[in-house]
């Protein structure tokens, strides 16, 4: 009786494992496409009894199979599952606004003019009105020079000037040195041609004189001989009673007072003629610059003594010339050309220098600049004119980038950076030099674009992008960016105003994927 109870339960639990691999069967059928025969172990025993004996399938095998087609199933209906399910997330509204790159840099403060002052003369230093450190203002005394080491040197020039125009004078003789200046600047063949050029001029104003007075000369004689032959005519014959007589008598007369009159009027103009004047005054001064031509001519030396004489005349005045004006603005003392700090002092007071003595350096207060170095990535985005906010000792300045250096070196870590100034635009008594300040520099800026915090951008291989939603879907839109920031970027293609980005579970999303947007929660 036992022995059938336990009978009927093996052949009920076997039952039940038939109808759970047959449902198992149907399940895979409907989400695969197909299906698979399941063997119970159990028939076989059972056929074993009442049929041909068959080879028997090993039980492990059957189990390994029911084993993988029921993972297949689970794997299969979970990505059918994943497929369908709805991915909630929050979106933003894409809108325009403004982005500003602010780069925050260290440097260090140094005045853009240093100026060194140089001795222009060799004296003592009579009086040192400054030491390192010293703030000064523009047109403060320096230092001063000894007065009378001073005058002493320039009276020494003085004489040396003089005595080179002495040589020079001295090769000239007394006569050709009062005549030099007619030959200033003239070899003795110019000479030669200036004074043939002089004859020529001579000889063709003489001939105008000739011509002219010979025809006043023959004009003279034409009316001397018209009078010879009037006397002659016998204007005096016949008597006194007779009419004729008395008639060519009172005609003579009046034509013989008209020819005295142009004899006369004739001889005066060959006398004083204006142009003949003219002309006999032009040969005058011909003649007198000839002359002077002439004496300087004889009296130079050779050409080569006069060229060194001449040149030996004009260094001196040079040379000591400038000593004199470099003397006389010294003995007012030297100045500073701006307002500044003592940076160098290379003399003390009393001590004797010689010209060309580097003696203070001056830091320009009014042009105060801030250096900076520039990684190689931040280069691109700064520019010569962009404005920079400046801290010095805890106090607020303006400045803007005035010079990008046009090379790279390298920082203490090995890292390429470039130089950079900053000037400071608004500098005060209050700034000190070689110490640090701290730069906001205003570099990329972009108004009335689209803007999107930096967390929504992702990035993989093929680039930048964004997920939007669009009809219920995640749709993937490649982005271009432009300024960037640690926490904001500029997209400049890509997006359109009004777009929604989507902004949670951006890890899991997939171009396509549905999503649904939260509702907001009630605060």
């Amino acid at each position: 009786m036992a022995d059938n109870k336990a009978l009927n339960k093996e052949v009920e639990t076997k039952e039940e494992k038939k109808v759970s691999a047959a449902e198992s069967n149907n399940e895979i059928k409907e989400t695969t496409g197909s299906s698979v025969e399941i063997y119970d172990e159990y028939d076989e025993e059972e056929l074993e009894v009442t049929k041909k004996p068959k080879k028997k399938i090993k039980k492990k095998w059957i189990v390994l199979g029911i084993v993988a087609l029921l993972v297949i199933f689970l794997v299969v209906r979970g990505v059918t599952a994943s497929k369908n399910a709805v991915t909630m997330v929050e979106t933003v509204d894409v809108a325009k606004g403004s982005i500003e790159n602010i780069l925050s840099v260290s440097g260090t403060v140094e005045s853009a003019e240093t100026k060194s002052y140089f001795s222009d003369v060799a004296a003592p230093i009579d009086k040192l009105n400054v030491k390192i450190g010293d703030k000064v203002a523009n047109g403060d005394v320096l230092y001063t020079y000894n007065e009378k080491e001073l005058t002493l040197a320039e009276k020494q020039a003085q004489l040396a000037i003089k005595q080179a125009k002495g040589t020079y004078n001295s090769s000239f003789s007394e006569t050709g040195a009062a005549d030099r200046k007619y030959a200033e600047g003239m070899n003795a063949q110019q000479i030669n041609d200036r004074v043939d050029a002089i004859t020529a001029e001579i000889n063709a104003l003489n001939d105008k004189i000739t011509e002219k007075t010979n025809r006043m000369e023959k004009t003279l004689s034409d009316l001397n001989k018209t009078k010879l032959d009037l006397d002659q005519d016998g204007v005096l014959d016949g008597t006194e009673d007779d009419l004729d007589y008395n008639e060519r008598r009172e005609n003579d007369e009046q034509v013989a007072l008209a020819l005295n009159e142009a004899i006369a009027d004739v001889n005066y103009a060959i006398a004083h003629d204006a142009e003949i004047k003219g002309w006999n005054d032009q040969i005058t001064s011909l003649k007198e610059e000839q002359s002077h031509l002439a004496s300087a001519k004889a009296a130079q030396l050779n050409g080569g003594q006069i060229q060194a004489s001449k040149a030996s005349l004009d260094t001196a005045q040079l040379t000591n010339g400038d000593t004199i004006s470099k003397i006389q603005a010294a003995k007012e003392g030297v100045k500073a050309d701006f307002n500044g700090v003592v940076t160098e002092v290379e003399v003390v007071e009393g001590a004797t220098v010689a010209a060309g003595t580097k003696m203070v350096t001056l830091a320009n207060l009014d042009d105060v600049q801030v250096s900076v170095q520039v990684s190689k990535t931040d280069l691109p985005k700064i520019a010569v004119g962009q404005k920079v906010d400046i801290t010095i000792n805890g106090k607020s300045y303006t400045g803007e980038i005035a010079q990008i250096s046009g090379s790279a070196t390298k920082n203490a870590n090995g890292v390429a950076v470039v130089d950079t100034k900053i000037k400071v635009t608004n500098p005060d008594k209050e700034i000190i030099l070689g110490v640090e300040a701290n730069n906001k520099i205003h570099a990329e800026k972009a108004d009335n674009t689209i803007v999107l915090p930096y967390e929504y951008v992702l990035t993989d291989a093929e680039g930048d992008y964004v997920f939007v939603l669009e009809n219920g879907t995640a749709v993937r839109k490649a982005v271009k960016i432009g300024i960037s920031t640690s926490t904001d970027a500029q997209i400049v293609e890509g997006l359109s105003e009004n777009d929604k980005v989507i902004t949670t579970n951006l890890d899991t999303l997939t171009d396509g994927m549905p999503v649904a947007v939260m509702e907001a929660k009630n605060e």
